[in-house]
């Protein structure tokens, strides 16, 4: 079982130049984030820390697979995750976020936990939605019980007693375009 611990990189303590520090994300990581959108994967983050005297560079590289859900089936995928990604820490009299990739810690702090940052990194790395690869043969890799369920309700013309009819508003300004042209 992973501990918060694993995720804080004490900077304080190393010389200048580069560090680098290598993480796992799994089910273990995703129970320590409080409400976490996911449950499991299997992520390999390395990280690249070049520590200078007023300012820290960590260098993200991140890949792997996150467990989800499809947003067409339901059943459960295994969405690639591939990222990189640097985030800037500069020291001040307290902590900011001034931008999405740089962080004011106070100059008094000696640690920095990457928890949140990575989490966030893998998150927003993903892709919108979530869907079953398509098979060389064109059908899609989904259910194919939840694929003939979804064709039962999909609409694909009115429904019978609706009336097609066009705006007249929009119909005068259609043939003032077509006069023009």
């Amino acid at each position: 079982m992973q501990k918060e611990a694993e995720y804080i990189v004490s900077y304080k303590g190393l010389r200048e130049g580069k560090h680098t520090f290598a993480f796992t994300v799994n089910r273990d990581f995703f129970s320590l984030i409080e409400e976490s959108l996911y449950n499991d994967g299997d992520v390999r983050v390395n990280v690249c820390l070049n520590k200078g005297m007023r300012m820290l560079v960590f260098d993200f590289d991140i890949k792997g697979i996150v467990a989800s859900v499809c947003d067409n089936c339901l059943e459960p995928i295994n969405v690639p995750v591939s990222c990189q990604n640097t985030l800037y820490i500069k020291f001040g009299d307290e902590y900011d976020e001034p931008a999405e990739d740089i962080i004011i810690l106070p100059h008094e702090e000696y640690k920095f936990d990457l928890k949140q940052v990575i989490y966030e990194l893998i998150v927003t790395s993903l892709p919108m939605r979530h869907l079953h690869p398509t098979r060389n043969d064109g059908t899609t890799g989904c259910n194919p019980e939840m694929v003939e369920k979804l064709n039962e309700y999909k609409i694909n013309k009115p429904h019978a007693g609706s009336e097609q009819t066009s705006d007249p508003r929009w119909d005068e300004l259609k043939k003032l375009i077509d006069k023009k042209g």
